[in-house]
């Protein structure tokens, strides 16, 4: 008996999936993980020329490996399945094989993590709440942790309150949330969001670009309105706010308030806070120091709720064209 079992690399699978062809090699990839297909796809990209002798070491592996196998299957899901449904009803099986194994959706919902997740919030939230909650339950957690802080925070405690109440889904319940899935994934793949997606990219160019930015900027809005409004909406983050004039910031203080700021500034660098602090009258700044010592150390999660209230006060502010922000000046700290 051997002492243990061996695997293929992350590198011989690339090559196997490689050596298989576009028609084979896409249905092999289905059965592995987001994650695993991310590897994988990333190893298959770095290799271009490829040896001889080198891919017949990995496909000998793997003959060796498979060759190894005693072929009985072993209890696999779809075996049990196909046991309990020749027992039992067959929506007593498949529900009794959704509590030992786990949801039968969960490989269905991975699919949907190469969504971005605003975008899959977006097709979500003109579901019940119910099947929203389901469906985010399934997910994984890296992913559905970037779903929910796309909703607001009554609407995360609603949902976590909806999950809480799930034990076991039914069949019913199931091919409901198969539906819903297949639709996420169909919206997304019909592109009807490809310009806004197609703004975000061009907001992560503009904020590394080097040259003139007002120049740019002037240029979209002169061509074509809405794509300009569109990429001003993508580059707008906390951080903008540190590009804004004295007389902006100052408009914007009248209506934020001082304890906001200072779970706001939480984690910025000492310029950040100075700029801020700086605008304000020595008696108010004074004060703001002191609630950022008050407060001390505070989670991550209540320093992002912060700067997402003050950026909806901000954006408010701006829609009732009482500020104008500026999106192409460099930062304005001193």
């Amino acid at each position: 008996m051997e002492n243990k079992q061996t695997y293929q690399s992350v590198d011989g699978v690339a090559m196997l999936v490689l050596s298989m062809g576009e028609d084979i090699g896409s249905e092999v990839l289905k059965g592995f993980t987001h994650e695993e297909i991310k590897l994988i796809t990333h190893a298959m990209s770095k290799m271009k020329d490829i040896k001889a002798k080198d891919a017949l070491v990995s496909l000998s592996g793997f003959f060796d490996d498979f060759r190894k196998h005693s072929g009985i299957l072993g209890g696999t899901r779809q075996y049990i399945t196909n046991v309990l449904e020749k027992t039992l009803n067959g929506n007593l099986a498949r529900d009794l094989v959704s509590e030992i194994y786990g949801d039968e959706i969960r490989s269905h919902a991975e699919k949907l993590a190469w969504i971005p997740p605003d975008l899959l919030v977006n097709d979500l939230k003109k579901e019940h709440i119910n099947l929203q909650a389901l469906l985010i339950a399934h997910l994984p957690l890296e992913y559905s942790a970037r779903v929910m802080d796309e909703y607001d925070e009554q609407e995360c405690h609603e949902l976590i309150l909806q999950i809480s109440k799930t034990q076991v889904l039914t069949s019913g319940l199931m091919e409901t949330l198969k539906d819903l899935i297949d639709r996420c994934k169909i919206n997304y793949h019909s592109g009807g969001s490809a310009s806004l997606q197609g703004s975000k990219v061009v907001a992560n160019i503009i904020n590394r670009y080097s040259g003139d930015k007002s120049n740019l900027f002037q240029f979209l809005h002169d061509h074509d309105e809405e794509a300009a409004e569109l990429v001003e909406e993508a580059m707008f983050d906390f951080f903008t706010l540190f590009n804004q004039d004295l007389e902006t910031i100052n408009l914007i203080n009248e209506r934020v308030s001082l304890e906001l700021w200072a779970y706001a500034l939480k984690g910025t660098n000492k310029d950040c806070r100075q700029y801020i602090i700086n605008s304000m009258p020595q008696r108010v700044s004074t004060e703001l120091k002191e609630n950022l010592v008050r407060i001390g150390a505070v989670p991550v999660s209540q320093v992002e709720q912060a700067r997402k209230e003050v950026i909806e006060i901000v954006k408010q502010m701006q829609a009732e064209e009482i500020i104008t922000l500026n999106f192409a000046n460099e930062p304005r700290l001193t």
